[in-house]
């Protein structure tokens, strides 16, 4: 059976955002739940990969991690943002693809990227398709 998780649980992983895109969050990781239980994956597994995929969908919106701070008052904070890593690009994605072995959430998250084709048409050129 499925696991559910709730906003509720997101935030208390320390996950912040608005309640409404958290839960928006919640219901694209949902769309994961046949693929994990057809694979028999157990419902605590399931609750951390959607956790963590709802962090990483989260920090993207936030626009990155907080990568550093300081105070006492010459306060600083600098933000690792992502940079086209994909689900790479966040810690929350990171550990979401060292946990999800079948690739039911992060195969939601991933963006199609366009492959490229090099095939030789004659000597010395090459032609992308």
């Amino acid at each position: 059976m499925a696991a559910t998780i709730t906003v509720e649980d997101v935030q208390n992983y320390g996950i912040t955002g608005a309640a409404a895109m958290l839960s928006d969050y919640i219901t694209v990781v949902d769309g994961a739940d046949d693929c994990l239980d057809a694979r028999g994956v157990p419902e605590s597994t399931q609750r951390i990969l959607k956790i963590n995929a709802v962090g990483h969908l989260a920090t993207l919106a936030a626009g990155g991690q907080i990568k550093s701070q300081s105070a006492p008052s010459g306060a600083s904070r600098s933000f690792a943002t992502p940079q086209g890593q994909g689900i790479d690009s966040t810690n929350w994605g990171s550990a979401l693809r060292s946990l999800d072995r079948y690739g039911c959430v992060t195969r939601l998250l991933e963006a199609d990227k366009p492959k490229t084709f090099m095939m030789s048409v004659g000597p010395g050129k090459r032609r992308a398709c």
